[in-house]
């Protein structure tokens, strides 16, 4: 059992100093003398002001136009010996304002409604809610003055400032402004080991300041949907208008806008402003763009434009998602327009399919039938059945191309705590790689594939890979599906995994079968009223089409 740890009281200073450390070491360049001056001047504190600020800069605060307001008497750290000189420190050296002079409106979420109806000017029921409440108390007119005077009486208010270089430290060192210094955290409570990939300046993401502050302007643009999704087609465009550019070379960034581009677009769809949300689409590239343009087209009633953008997709299509909605929906379309001539009816796979009526009990239905290929009547095939979903395939393949998923590939990685490479989910993750992907499967036979797999299994184990979870693969079951499956079939479902790996990782049958006779069988199992996902029978007509032997079980509950 492994031993607890227990963090030093100020683990978060120790985490926030790495972090600026890291940053300036490798971008100090690319920052700005607004980010360089926030840094010297954090480093000149003494250690109670360091951990007063970080403690107020990773807190959430009331939000005001003069920085995160926090309430001096609500403050107390018992690792900060001198709290309030701290704060004056803080004040001292720009990184806090006391008393910032704000419209009363700003101030009043900082107190309570026994505070707020204690300093009226008229008395007010004690029943108001609290909106109502503070509404009220804007109305008093001249009398907000001295509203404003008997709060600050007795109490000091302190806005935390350069809040926004932090921002830019995040970005550089997360690569996104939503993870924080939680993953610190984990590391030194030791649930989670990263493996070691080169961090040098030439291999980092950001290599311009133009982009960085692209990236920041982008989150700036995210952090504006919510508010602009609402009140209609003009603030959406407006939104839309003020999205940069992005930088040549920079796939992330371009990820990035074409899925708020995508979101606004949608949105547009939904209000019916069809043109502006076909004009937005225009301007992605990557799916479901060419899906929802050919939707509009077709609704607008132009289908010679829908079923183009259709056969567009055919001819090269993104990935295996937006090919099947162009067969289908394209089919479809042209069947009820009668346009058929060039359409041919998607295939349909029907798998093998074998039926089990087995007794209901509280386990998952899974392990029933796992049970059941193992030990039940089924005795020409009993042997040993495991459930695996879809954590086999994906961590043996995890285990075989280790090396080349944490290649240093420039922009992959952005600080030392990553599972993955930041484009591992992305349409750009196989291409960037693909000359080193195509020669190990070129080179997979048995041996070399059993040799690399338990080579990574010895040397890696327990550090944190996207496709390996290494509680579901034990010895036993990858000794005999190395042993078992023959290695064309591992190199047909590695390229398919590969091919795209954000939607193929998913959806793989969720028992193996190793029958006592030799071989193996992938089982699909599936419980009363459960269906088949599109998916999963994808999957399934890939194993027909290799040779790849499997089976649907279909599961009832025994009638008591």
């Amino acid at each position: 059992m492994a031993v607890p740890v227990e963090l030093a009281p100020d683990y978060y200073l120790t985490n926030f100093r790495a972090l600026v450390d890291f940053v300036m070491a490798r971008y100090e360049p690319l920052l700005s003398d607004g980010e360089r001056r926030f840094y010297t001047a954090f480093q000149a504190l003494d250690i109670d002001s360091q951990r007063l600020y970080v403690r107020l800069l990773s807190r959430k605060g009331v939000p005001s136009s003069a920085g995160s307001l926090f309430r001096r008497s609500k403050l107390v750290y018992a690792e900060i010996d001198d709290l309030p000189r701290a704060a004056e420190r803080l004040v001292e050296a720009g990184l806090l304002r006391r008393n910032p002079e704000l419209p009363l409106g700003e101030y009043l979420p900082l107190f309570s409604k026994a505070e707020l109806l204690a300093c009226s000017s008229t008395p007010l029921p004690k029943t108001l809610k609290r909106q109502a409440l503070e509404l009220a108390l804007l109305e008093q007119g001249a009398d907000q003055a001295v509203l404003l005077d008997a709060l600050l009486s007795t109490e000091s208010l302190l806005a935390v400032q350069a809040a926004e270089h932090f921002e830019t430290f995040k970005l550089c060192f997360f690569g996104n402004l939503r993870q924080d210094l939680t993953d610190y955290v984990l590391r030194d409570l030791g649930l989670y080991r990263y493996e070691d990939y080169p961090l040098d300046r030439r291999h980092l993401p950001f290599q311009s300041r133009a982009q960085i502050d692209q990236h920041l302007r982008y989150y700036d643009c995210l952090g504006q949907m919510e508010s602009t999704l609402d009140p209609g087609p003009n603030m959406i465009l407006a939104l839309a208008e003020q999205l940069p550019d992005g930088v040549e070379g920079d796939a992330t960034l371009h990820r990035r806008l074409d899925r708020l581009r995508l979101a606004l677009a949608r949105q547009l769809e939904r209000l019916d402003e069809l043109e502006a949300a076909d004009q937005l689409y225009r301007r992605c590239t990557r799916p479901p763009a060419r899906e929802r343009r050919a939707r509009i087209a077709i609704k607008r009633g132009d289908i010679d434009a829908g079923l183009a953008l259709c056969r567009e997709i055919l001819a090269a299509p993104h990935n295996e998602a937006e090919q099947v909605f162009a067969e289908s929906f394209g089919y479809r379309t042209a069947r009820r327009e009668g346009h058929l001539a060039g359409w041919e009816p998607p295939a349909r796979y029907q798998p093998p399919t074998q039926t089990a009526v087995l007794p209901q009990a509280p386990e998952r239905v899974e392990l029933l039938a796992a049970a059941y290929l193992q030990e039940g009547s089924f005795r020409p095939q009993a042997g040993q059945c495991f459930y695996v979903e879809n954590s086999l395939f994906n961590g043996v393949l995890g285990l075989f191309v280790w090396d080349i998923v944490f290649a240093p590939v420039p922009g992959a990685f952005f600080n030392p705590f990553q599972a993955a490479p930041s484009d591992f989910r992305t349409p750009d993750f196989y291409p960037l790689r693909r000359a080193a992907f195509e020669q190990r499967l070129a080179e997979l036979d048995s041996d070399s594939l059993a040799r690399r797999v338990w080579q990574h299994y010895r040397e890696k184990q327990g550090i944190a890979n996207p496709l390996v979870a290494w509680e579901a693969l034990p010895k036993a079951l990858l000794e005999l599906a190395l042993a078992r499956i023959p290695a064309e079939h591992w190199r047909q479902l590695f390229q398919r995994l590969l091919s795209d790996i954000a939607h193929h990782r998913s959806g793989l049958p969720d028992l193996i079968l190793f029958p006592a006779a030799g071989g193996y069988e992938l089982v699909e199992v599936k419980g009363p009223g459960d269906r088949l996902q599109q998916n999963q029978l994808r999957w399934l007509a890939f194993f027909a089409e290799h040779q790849i032997p499997h089976r649907v079980l279909h599961v009832e509950w025994q009638q008591p």
